[in-house]
């Protein structure tokens, strides 16, 4: 027998910007050594790191511009990259500052200004190219811990400017040091096919990874049949820091030709999210770890792929052994080699046509008495069995419970869904909403709008669904009391704001009756008022905080103090 190689589709990606822009345009954003936290294209829920996240000692450290340029993009949010700051400059390239603690002084008096102007705390400004104009090197702003950051750092990132598509900071020339190679530990060959078989198994077979004489390999040969997949668990490490990184380019080997590879230079955000077919999803799920895919899904996207025989899957049908090299490199050309041996046969039997499935290249409709579904073309990354079931659901829902297969199925866009409630009172339709109950049988609002004796609702997943209420109001705390309300020595005052269900949809304060920005941190429920010139000092003051939810119930706090 002989070893079948199906060469559909050879994809070629050129990384123009190596080749077109000057490597050394730009100078690091902090006057310190760069130690990453994260690189770029790592691993994240949903998503691929579109930056580097260099460490930082603590909270303040000033911030410089990277070259000269202009600030054409002022952004403050409660999650994402919280306080940030986008500089374009004249190669055609855009830099970006996540997760600042504050701007510098002349930018943050223009940001809060415009908070005032909208009156929200959240805003996206484009100033005139003339603005703030930045030299290399030019004091920005501070770094900090805003947005959705676990610690004082900031994320860096270089992007083509004119589609906004972050390319890999890496590969231009920072002081970084990095002689550490990539580090593996699994590998998991999948079978593809009802009729395939990995060591006469139709399961996902897990190998542990050996490494001796500067070699990693599995020592016992693998038995196939029919069509099957690899994939890679492994990290890449850095000089000084013990935190993982991301895998920069990996080429597949089979008998010493090229047969899969992949380099990670550029990725769109319209993209990034099919990260979840470039892993296996389910196996991160199940044990939070990340197997790489060295096969492509019929339905993923990505540009990242440079040769691609058969997608990357392997099916070997002439009873002979094959070897197989899998070559991990990372920006600094550190590489490391695993090796193994695959023999493989003819499958026992034709593989089985599934009828019952949602095609991955359509659009599919899902109806049920009570349920519906609508899971639109380029969901999902390949063919998928339908499973549902219909559970009796106790005093606490207003429906049954409707399971559509499993939270372990990857969607990339938002799977709509519509159940009818039964028992639920008129007036509380506008309380009810849909909820994604969990594996721990947590509740996920998705949704709540009623149409046609449905409630509605979205969200990118599968698993367990039904209808609930929520009529209970946010819970509003004052973060520290001082005895009679005395915060004449203070600089701030903070609020914890929470929400059972539904989710903060809103929140506004006055101080005596003048409207005040609150600053929201929501990775800690708390929002902050710096007290500066928008109210007088040494008197009393009357504070009243509103906070509402998505089903519009309402909380309202007073307080009065002395500042």
């Amino acid at each position: 027998m002989r070893f079948k190689v199906f060469v559909f589709l050879i994809f070629t990606v050129s990384f123009g910007y190596s080749q077109n822009y000057d490597k050394e345009y730009f100078q690091s954003p902090v006057h310190i050594p760069i130690r990453l936290a994260g690189n770029y294209g790592e691993i994240r829920t949903n998503h691929f790191h579109s930056g580097i996240d260099i460490k930082v000692p603590f909270i303040g450290l000033p911030l410089y511009a990277a070259a000269d340029g202009f600030i054409s993009r002022i952004r403050k949010s409660a999650g994402g990259y919280g306080n940030a700051l986008y500089i374009d400059h004249p190669n055609g390239l855009r830099t970006v500052y996540g997760h600042m603690d504050r701007f510098k002084d002349d930018i943050q008096k223009y940001a809060i200004d415009a908070e005032y102007q909208q009156n929200k705390f959240e805003i996206t400004i484009y100033p005139d190219s003339s603005k703030f104009k930045v030299k290399k090197g030019d004091l920005i702003g501070y770094a900090g811990n805003s947005g959705r950051s676990s610690g004082p750092h900031v994320h860096f990132e270089i992007r083509e400017a004119e589609n906004d598509i972050p390319v890999n900071p890496e590969l231009f020339k920072f002081k970084i040091t990095d002689n550490v190679k990539p580090k593996i530990f699994y590998l998991k060959l999948v079978p593809l096919k009802n009729n395939s078989t990995v060591n006469y198994s139709d399961k996902k077979q897990n190998f542990k990874v050996y490494y001796k004489n500067g070699k990693y390999f599995i020592p016992k040969l693998i038995n196939t049949s029919g069509d099957f997949g690899i994939e890679i668990n492994a990290n890449d490490y850095m000089n000084y820091v013990r935190n993982t990184q991301g895998i920069y380019s990996v080429k597949m080997f089979v008998d010493d030709t090229i047969y899969f590879s992949y380099k990670i230079d550029r990725i769109s955000f319209y993209k990034t999210r099919y990260i979840n077919s470039f892993i296996d999803y389910e196996v991160r799920q199940k044990t939070k770890k990340d197997f790489q895919k060295l096969w492509k899904d019929p339905g993923n996207k990505l540009d990242i792929y440079e040769i691609s025989k058969n997608s990357g899957i392997l099916n070997f049908s002439d009873n002979k052994i094959h070897n197989i090299k899998i070559q991990l490199t990372d920006c600094f050309n550190n590489t490391s080699n695993l090796f193994l041996k695959i023999r493989g046969s003819k499958p026992k039997s034709a593989p089985k046509k599934e009828n019952n499935v949602f095609c991955y290249n359509k659009d599919n409709y899902f109806v049920k008495p009570g349920f519906r579904a609508s899971i639109k073309k380029g969901s999902l990354y390949t063919n998928t069995k339908i499973n549902f079931k219909k559970i009796h659901s106790d005093n606490n829902l207003f429906s049954d419970i409707y399971q559509l297969n499993s939270y372990l199925i990857p969607s990339q866009e938002y799977i709509h869904y519509a159940i009818k409630p039964k028992n639920l009172p008129k007036k509380l339709i506008s309380k009810a909403l849909i909820v994604n109950i969990d594996k721990n049988g947590i509740f996920y609002p998705i949704g709540g709008t009623y149409v046609n004796e449905f409630i509605a609702g979205k969200c990118k997943c599968f698993g367990k669904f039904a209808v609930t209420i929520d009529t209970i109001p946010p819970v509003i705390e004052l973060k520290t009391a001082y005895p009679n309300n005395d915060f004449s020595q203070k600089e701030k005052i903070a609020f914890l704001i929470s929400d059972n269900l539904s989710g903060i949809e809103t929140y506004y304060a006055t101080i005596d009756k003048k409207n005040i920005i609150f600053e929201y941190d929501i990775k800690n429920d708390k929002i902050t008022y710096q007290f500066d010139s928008h109210i007088t000092y040494n008197k009393l003051h009357n504070l009243r905080l509103v906070v509402v939810d998505k089903k519009n119930n309402k909380s309202v706090y007073n307080l009065t103090f002395f500042k």
